[in-house]
């Protein structure tokens, strides 16, 4: 991050060598991270100030075609940035809000539970991967199984689980899912999957001259481009420690 700042801190689109260094950078970032999440590719990684952040961002896009109605589940389990920003989302569309129990015996969400609530009218499932908390792992796939029968997406917060676990978003087969770089060594930066579907499928909330291509679509302004070189420092760091090891994604 020093590096950056002191030898090439410059905005994207210049002619110039340290802009052309920082477009290399951004690149860069994407790819790590879609290796850290194992996405389709490098186009499916959005960028943002923190997970929060960014989860208060997609929901308004992923919600602006909500109706009266709709609804969206939430969990008990969750961290309130992954509850709140889904609340408030649904209350501004007049959309009804669910919340799947946890199951007292092993502090997990409640998974019959939350299938009971799914119907037609579910838009989204919003589930940590592993709680805040009490750190319960979540079966996302089984979860993505039961949200698929009925047409609904389902936006995983994977913050905690991230730091301890192999991501794999292509297995899992979620829609979205967000986790923060300062929860792995890295610095405060929040890191988002957006399956491919959704890339211009969405219409996310940006200023006019923004770029309509790709995951720019999803960052609005100048990003923290000295954040982006001390994640891409903190993805190889962890990619050292398996250098030589086979690790099979579970």
């Amino acid at each position: 991050m020093n590096e950056y700042l002191g030898f090439y801190n410059s905005n994207l689109g210049g002619h110039y060598f340290s802009s052309q260094r920082t477009v290399e950078l951004v690149a860069d970032a994407r790819e790590q991270a879609r290796a850290l999440l194992n996405a389709s590719t490098a186009d499916n990684i959005v960028f943002g100030a923190n997970m929060t952040s960014l989860t208060f961002q997609l929901s308004r896009a992923i919600a602006r075609d909500w109706q009266a109605g709709d609804e969206v589940i939430v969990t008990a389990l969750d961290h309130y940035s992954n509850v709140s920003s889904w609340e408030q989302a649904a209350e501004d569309r007049g959309a009804t809000v669910k919340q799947a129990k946890v199951d007292p015996k092993d502090c997990s969400v409640d998974l019959a539970h939350l299938e009971s609530l799914l119907n037609e009218k579910t838009r989204l499932i919003a589930i940590t991967y592993a709680s805040n908390t009490t750190g319960t792992i979540t079966d996302i796939r089984r979860v993505v199984e039961m949200a698929k029968r009925y047409g609904a997406a389902v936006y995983v917060d994977a913050v905690h689980y991230t730091p301890h676990g192999l991501v794999d978003v292509e297995a899992l087969g979620c829609d979205f899912l967000v986790c923060s770089a300062y929860k792995f060594f890295g610095p405060h930066l929040g890191v988002a999957f957006v399956a491919s579907d959704w890339l211009q499928s969405l219409r996310p909330y940006k200023v006019e001259p923004a770029t309509d291509i790709g995951p720019g679509r999803f960052e609005t302004g100048t990003q923290n481009f000295e954040a982006l070189a001390g994640f891409i420092a903190a993805v190889n760091y962890l990619a050292s420690w398996g250098k030589g090891i086979h690790f099979e994604r579970s």
